[in-house]
């Protein structure tokens, strides 16, 4: 996958992580009321002493000095400090664990004040770890770079903190905000501050106020285990936060800097209102609990990554930085967590699957639904869940084996497509091969009364009406009219179509006679409406290819009805360079498509009158051959006034044919 269209980073700089010292020595239970400050002199005398060591208010006895410890590798996080709170003795009133020591690290925010300094303040550990009025500052330098020296701590844990600003990545906005890291100053030598270093505090202060006793490591453990999983990650793969800093190459840098893009991608505009609202969830209860807020994210990271795979992002990074941890693989598995995709191995290869989720706008009710989101996803062994292309979404999920020549519409893009058996390929169908697929789903059988049809037309469907005329008189010429009976048989089915208000839009061939239908039908149901299209492709000719072939064809068949019928039954005289007709479904699928449903794209409800020579080639046509009109076999039947075929069409162009009747037959006696 590709993904990363958002706006690009401005001047995104994190500072570099620079080594820090903290010294750890001896602690020393001495007797005496000598001052704290005297002790320290007469330690700094002895030179048996290798560095600065720790101190104590002194008490009337001397006692064994004993050393605290704490681990000062750059370990996983998982490898908490060792070191557990120090009870001082009886009669003992202060126990230092740190004479001027001296740390330093690194603050990954983009911009500092003239001013700007890092705050450590130690913790009281008898007060809930509450902050004291021991405090120790550093100047923040260039880059992000401090340093503290001269701090002397009777107590172990600190918390850092700066304020600076931030660059947002999407909206190149800038906000002011407070980092912090709580720690243990004697577990190592550098103390980053970062986002995650922010979060983790506030949640391990969260666990340490709470009702439940905890110890400092474990609630520092269990904070770190808790900010890593609300990116669903495992804590245990990296090293502790507050010894990452986001310019890293490292898989900790890269997961890092990847919680930092999700953070900041979240913001919504107001990057400062926003990581404050995290910290605070996170704080309660080590979750964050914005599904809202985390279904964006996730969205945003699918989108980006469907585009570009964060190129955009990275090219940003690189452009500061030269080169930028590979934090890419970090931000695809928070969508694919927060989006539930399942696992993809080797069981589940060539799966689908859609987004279900109906907050994310990348939801899907089922395969098909294209409603929200066209994205559909398969799982590869090798690359893990991949988009599907187009061209495959409509038969992944295909399970029925495909016949040559067979008609489907694609389950995802509802377009058309026909099954070649020899390439063993979908190809896209053409105009006969969909209306192929219309009409063989329509299955019409039998003639069904013309009311009844008419009262089943749902409200997201319309229908085009087109009948044969009524009855006629001897006149066979375009002016020839309707006999009195005619005219009572149109007027009779108008007055059976009237349960719906809309009026009928009219039309007819060039004939008289056909117009005089229409105009009776309307007048039955009571509609004023009498405006009539007429429409040259609805005379009887329509389905003659060449009037001189169809005269000899009559000859040798016996008649019009016969040929007509012939042809349209068996397709004779339909091929050759001499062919009387034109092929029966190409001829019938352009009139339907590209002159009637072209003709009145949204009318509800059109009634068109046409000619036997025309309407019983197209019930031959759209009955798949199944409503016979067979005039030229023996006793064969032929298409009754007033009957003909009703064009149904839905809100998503679906097309069905039935076959109709005005009269109680829709054969001719």
């Amino acid at each position: 996958m590709g993904i990363f269209s958002q706006k690009s980073f401005k001047g995104w700089n994190f500072g570099f992580k620079v080594s820090c010292s903290a010294l750890l020595a001896a602690l020393l239970f001495a007797c005496g009321d000598d001052p704290v400050s005297g002790q320290k002199d007469d330690l700094k005398d002895d030179s048996s002493s290798s560095g600065k060591i720790d101190s104590l208010q002194s008490s009337s006895s001397s006692k064994t000095p004993s050393r605290s410890s704490s681990s000062s590798s750059k370990g996983k996080v998982s490898s908490s400090s060792s070191l557990k709170e120090v009870d001082p003795l009886d009669g003992q009133d202060i126990v230092y664990v740190l004479v001027d020591g001296s740390v330093s690290g690194s603050i990954a925010l983009d911009g500092f004040a003239s001013t700007a300094k890092v705050k450590m303040v130690q913790l009281d550990t008898a007060n809930s770890y509450k902050e004291t009025k021991n405090v120790f500052s550093g100047k923040v330098g260039k880059g992000g770079t401090y340093g503290i020296d001269k701090i002397d701590l009777p107590q172990p844990y600190v918390i850092f903190s700066v304020d600076g600003k931030v660059d947002n990545i999407v909206d190149g906005k800038s906000a002011s905000i407070t980092l912090s890291a709580l720690s243990d100053a004697t577990s190592g030598e550098v103390f980053n501050l970062n986002l995650l270093t922010t979060l983790e505090s506030e949640r391990t202060l969260g666990l340490l106020s709470g009702r439940q006793k905890v110890s400092f490591e474990d609630a520092k453990k269990k904070a770190s285990e808790d900010v890593w999983g609300v990116f669903h990650l495992d804590a245990a793969d990296f090293d502790a936060s507050e010894l990452i800093h986001v310019s890293d190459l490292s898989e900790s840098g890269a997961a890092l800097l990847a919680s930092t893009v999700l953070l900041q991608v979240g913001a919504n505009g107001d990057f400062a209102k926003s990581f404050k609202a995290v910290a605070a969830d996170v704080r309660k209860d080590g979750t964050w609990d914005d599904s809202d807020a985390k279904i964006a994210i996730a969205d945003w990271a699918l989108s980006n990554d469907l585009e570009d795979g964060y190129a955009s992002v990275r090219k940003a990074l690189e452009k500061k930085w030269t080169k930028a941890a590979e934090f890419e693989k970090f931000v695809r598995n928070f969508y694919l967590a927060e989006l539930e995709f399942p696992k993809c191995d080797a069981e589940s290869a060539g799966e689908i699957f859609f987004v279900k989720n109906k907050a994310s706008k990348f939801y899907a009710a089922n395969y098909g639904d294209v409603s929200k989101s066209s994205e559909r996803f398969v799982c590869d062994e090798k690359s893990g869940w991949t988009s599907i292309p187009d061209s495959l979404k409509d038969f992944m999920g295909e399970t029925t084996p495909a016949k040559d020549g067979e008609v489907r519409r694609g389950t995802f893009s509802g377009e058309f497509f026909t099954y070649d058996g020899s390439s063993k390929q979908w190809r896209k169908a053409t105009a006969v091969e969909k209306d192929r697929y219309f009409v063989l789903n329509s299955d019409a059988k039998e003639f069904v009364d013309i009311q009844d049809v008419y009262e089943s037309i749902k409200d997201d469907e319309r229908v085009i009406f087109v009948l044969r005329h009524a009855e006629r008189g001897d006149d066979t010429s375009k002016g020839g009219t309707l006999t009195d009976n005619g005219k009572k048989q149109s007027e009779e089915v108008g007055a059976r179509l009237t349960k719906f208000k809309e009026d009928f839009v009219l039309g007819a061939s060039e004939f008289l006679r056909a117009h005089q239908t229409v105009e009776s039908i309307a007048k039955g149901r009571g509609q004023s409406y009498d405006k009539r299209d007429t429409i040259p492709q609805l005379n009887d000719d329509w389905y003659a290819k060449n009037n001189e072939a169809v005269e000899k064809a009559k000859n040798e068949c016996g008649g019009g009805w016969e040929v007509t019928s012939k042809y349209a039954y068996t397709g004779a005289y339909s091929t050759g360079a001499d062919a009387a007709y034109y092929n029966l479904a190409e001829r019938s699928v352009e009139l339907i498509e590209d002159v009637l449903v072209k003709k009145y794209p949204t009318e509800k409800f059109v009634l068109l009158s046409s000619h036997d020579k025309l309407m019983v080639p197209l019930v031959a046509y759209c009955s798949n051959l199944q409503v016979e009109l067979k005039k030229y076999e023996n006793n064969g039947k032929w298409i009754n006034y007033l009957a003909g075929v009703a064009i149904i069409i839905d809100k998503d162009g679906n097309r069905r044919y039935v076959a109709i009747r005005g009269l109680k037959s829709g054969y001719a006696n």
